[in-house]
């Protein structure tokens, strides 16, 4: 299995507090490129707005470091959030 791989794996496996689920991506970015500080820039998507759908794009302007985009859908109390879809930029 390529790291790549591997990564968004482990990425698209996160659920957890609405409020924890960027710390916890960028955790896992860091643990296969610790180079770099990770933004986080958060967009809700029009089509998927009532279905709790969100979209996070995380990067880090150090040049070979990966840069993903998350699809994030929160629960009905919007307290819990899975991540359901992750790919590289």
């Amino acid at each position: 299995m390529q790291p790549n791989h591997e990564m968004l794996e482990k990425i698209k496996g996160i659920e957890c507090p609405t409020d924890e689920v960027a710390d916890r991506i960028i955790s896992v970015l860091e643990s296969y490129s610790p180079e770099g500080e990770y933004q986080v820039t958060q967009r809700e998507d029009d089509d998927f707005i009532h279905d709790g759908i969100k979209l996070y794009k995380i990067y880090s302007e150090m040049p070979g470091s990966p840069s993903i985009e998350a699809v994030i859908k929160e629960g009905q109390d919007h307290y819990v959030a899975r991540v359901i879809d992750a790919y590289e930029m």
